[in-house]
């Protein structure tokens, strides 16, 4: 009789436990995403540069990303979690006079997210829809998450297939084209449950050149930060 107690009283904590698990792996198992999170923008300035990080060949833009995202996000890398469908770029006019620029940029006569469909937002913004581009560009992929369950302070993701096409590039007085392809990778940044920032990771970034000029610097980077719209909430389910 002893031992029969003792067994059920194992296999009453066996049982337990593996609820246990069961229930914190299927609370765990994705992130919601709430607060009028399917139509977000994150708007922020955007820089550009080469691998060296020159400072005289940068040029850094006023850029307001449009995306949609799912409502909740499996934890799993490589999870489609979203899309960019516009980008905003506010470039003035003419060799983008409203974009700072590096000592030996005088400037860009075009700068395009492809596939390169746009219309005027006024005073020199350009929105650029993207939403109609090949399935496998702009693609919001996640990689993984940012410190300990079941709290997280952040979400590591990529666009995927990113295409940009700098028209008359102007450095140091000479005129070329550019245009680059490749990942631009993220971190939206979590406090007390909710994305209010995010931002580009510059080391991790590498487009590649396609075409253009061998002036062209290969890889291209970006960097920037940008504040989310509306307010996402992240929560665990």
């Amino acid at each position: 009789m002893h031992h029969h107690g003792k067994w059920l009283t194992t296999a009453l904590g066996v049982v337990l436990a593996l609820a246990f698990l069961t229930s914190t792996a299927t609370a765990n198992r994705s992130i919601s995403v709430e607060g009028g999170a399917r139509s977000v923008s994150a708007a922020g300035q955007l820089k550009f540069g080469e691998s060296r990080l020159d400072v005289t060949k940068e040029i850094t833009c006023d850029v307001t990303l449009l995306r949609t995202i799912g409502a909740s996000i499996a934890k799993t890398s490589g999870t489609l979690f979203g899309k960019v469908t516009g980008v905003a770029i506010d470039r003035g006019g003419n060799l983008s006079e409203h974009c700072r620029k590096g000592s030996n940029v005088q400037g860009v006569g075009q700068i395009t997210p492809l596939p390169g469909v746009h219309r005027e937002l006024g005073s020199g913004v350009l929105l650029w829809d993207v939403s109609g581009a090949n399935p496998e560009l702009w693609k919001l992929i996640y990689d993984s998450f940012q410190g300990t369950l079941p709290s997280i302070s952040g979400i590591n993701f990529h666009i995927e297939h990113t295409q940009f096409e700098f028209r008359e590039f102007l450095v140091g007085g000479v005129s070329f084209s550019c245009l680059w392809e490749g990942p631009a990778y993220g971190l939206i940044e979590i406090s007390a449950g909710a994305a209010r920032t995010a931002r580009a990771v510059l080391e991790r970034t590498e487009l590649r050149r396609i075409s253009g000029s061998i002036l062209c610097p290969s890889p291209a980077r970006f960097e920037g930060t940008f504040s989310i719209t509306p307010t996402i909430n992240i929560r665990l389910v």
